[in-house]
């Protein structure tokens, strides 16, 4: 059944509303380390993603939630990150450490690099998903072609708060880390387990194919009309 609105999937869907056993402070509170920039890669395995509809959906933001024990609210900004998504080979227990051989031919820049502006609210077990980060650019994922790779590049720093995180073997999510000694740069990863930020991520359908092309052809004639009258002008 083809979803019509926003919708929401929570990975690992058992801890929609349980507190994970863990807590996070990568990749996005790394000063408290202290790290001056982090490379940051987890891998959701494509089970998780069971409510998806055939075709799949488009992914255009995700959250977290603030560590009910370890964690606080916040507000603040982070200088510079980048965040990637990718339909991935590489599973819980098979991502390499190098960072370049877990990156699928769809890898997409889905928040392009600059600041990012975090706030979350604590006080509770488990806290609201409600570290939210929207996308610039949308990504299309189709459980059926493989995991999701989530590719975090932290080039600033930065101070947010713990985050919930869960480290089950077996429960679909693991990471690939730097940590001290190695940079964003890194090619490889300095630490490998199965770790992983429990996360909300947002949906939406994806468009029809006629849609789609309404949407090209309205931009297109939007283009060339503007073009004219910049000729036009120019006479």
């Amino acid at each position: 059944m083809a979803w019509s609105q926003t919708q929401i999937v929570i990975v690992p869907g058992d801890l929609a509303s349980t507190e994970g056993n863990i807590n996070n402070v990568l990749p996005f509170d790394i000063a408290v380390i202290p790290l001056a920039s982090e490379r940051y890669q987890q891998v959701y395995d494509a089970s998780l993603f069971s409510a998806l509809p055939a075709g799949g959906a488009l992914i255009t933001g995700l959250s977290f939630r603030v560590d009910g024990t370890y964690g606080g609210s916040f507000s603040s900004t982070l200088p510079e990150i980048q965040l990637n998504l990718s339909t991935t080979g590489a599973g819980e227990e098979t991502l390499s450490a190098t960072f370049a051989n877990n990156i699928g031919g769809n890898d997409t820049m889905v928040f392009a690099r600059g600041s990012l502006p975090l706030s979350g609210t604590g006080g509770s077990s488990p806290n609201a998903f409600n570290v939210t980060i929207m996308f610039s650019q949308p990504f299309i994922y189709n459980p059926a072609a493989g995991n999701l790779l989530l590719d975090v590049r932290n080039f600033g720093g930065g101070t947010t708060t713990a985050f919930d995180a869960i480290q089950v073997p077996g429960d679909g999510i693991s990471r690939v880390i730097t940590f001290t000694g190695l940079n964003v740069d890194s090619p490889v990863a300095s630490m490998a387990d199965t770790s992983g930020l429990v996360t909300e991520f947002i949906f939406q359908p994806v468009p029809e194919p006629a849609v789609f092309a309404l949407a090209v052809l309205g931009l297109a004639t939007l283009w060339l009309f503007h073009r004219s009258r910049r000729r036009l002008a120019a006479r």
